[in-house]
Order: C-alpha cells, then structure tokens, then sequence
C-alpha cells in the first residue's frame, strides 16, 4: 500500500494525501504569485505546530511526493509552507517586498485639482477602496499567523488583530458616511 496519494484540481492546485503513524493526512499544495505554498487541511495538524512539523517533514521526505513535484515542474527548493518548520531553509512566508509606488489618486498632488477632477461620490468611493485594501491585508495577516498556530492569547496576534478592527471600523464609517447622500447628487464645492 502507498503511503502517499495525490490529486490534481487544476493547473495551480494540487490535493495530496501521505499516511504517517497509520493516519490520513490532507495538504493542500497550490500556486500563488509564482511561488508553491503547502497548506495542511487537517484540524490536528493546525492546532499541533509540533506535529504538524513532524508530518510536513516526512511529506517532504517522500520519494512519491518528490516524483510528484517533478512531473508538475515544482522545484522542492521552492516550496514555501504556511506553518514553520524550524531549521528548514525555506522561510514559511515569502520574502516581503518593497512597497510600491502609491497611485496618484492615493495622495493629489494639487488637492485643490483632485476636488475640481472628482465629486464627493467619488473621493468617497476612492476612500473606500484604500480602507479595504488595508483591511483586507490585516485579515489575511490574521489567517496566516491563525494557520501557523497563533491565538488571542499571543501579544503580536491580538496587535495585528488589533490594527484590523480598526481599519474595519474605519470602512464602516466612510460606508455609512458614503451611503447618505448630504450633497443632493451635486459636487459641494
């Protein structure tokens, strides 16, 4: 009987399956952004970093899951994992990168040319969308560290936690701020 087993959902996701110590156990290996990301589906392996690193080692051990990685031309150098597995030399998230430029409309140059360019309905909905975005990194944030067995009860995560409540505020806000109309559908300036 084999000790590993695979599933191929699409060209960017890839289910597999590997028995250790007579048990099951599901990962979830998929493409984002040009790099491949191993991601346990198990509850026990969530919550048991330990364990979880045990497992993700032997996956990684795993002639069948090497052949596998070779014939969809995934290097095992590459593979990043969301869970932390010590000494290993892939680091379990990818290197963050520089910040890009932000979009003009992010901060005028010439306020007084972005309120002639743009009505109220506008600069709100502009608004809107910056606050989403850094709300939405926030969650994510808080998903990844939830993923590699962070809680409430750990300092950075209720930080992080912490910074995302505000931003969801924040859009929430600038919604309902956006939702009544005061302006009568006229620019008010």
């Amino acid at each position: 009987m084999l000790d590993f087993t695979f599933e191929i959902i699409d060209e960017y996701t890839i289910n597999t399956k590997i028995l250790y110590a007579n048990e099951w156990f599901t990962f979830n290996i998929y493409e984002k952004d040009q790099v491949w990301t191993l991601h346990p589906f198990d509850g026990m392996l969530i919550r048991n970093k330990d364990m979880c690193q045990l497992v993700v080692n032997e996956l990684l051990k795993n002639k069948y899951f090497h052949v596998m990685c070779a014939k969809e031309n995934i290097l095992l150098s590459e593979i990043r994992t969301t869970v932390d597995l010590g000494n290993r030399a892939n680091p379990a998230l990818p290197e963050p990168r520089p910040r890009e430029e932000r979009p003009v409309d992010d901060e005028p140059e010439d306020v007084q040319s972005f309120m002639d360019n743009h009505s109220l309905d506008e600069i709100m909905e502009i608004e809107k969308e910056i606050v989403h975005t850094r709300m939405s990194v926030y969650k994510q944030m808080l998903e990844i560290m939830f993923m590699q067995g962070a809680s409430p009860s750990d300092k950075e995560f209720v930080q992080i936690q912490s910074v995302f409540t505000m931003w969801k505020e924040a859009y929430e806000k600038i919604t309902g701020l956006s939702d009544s109309d005061f302006s009568g559908g006229k620019k008010r300036w």
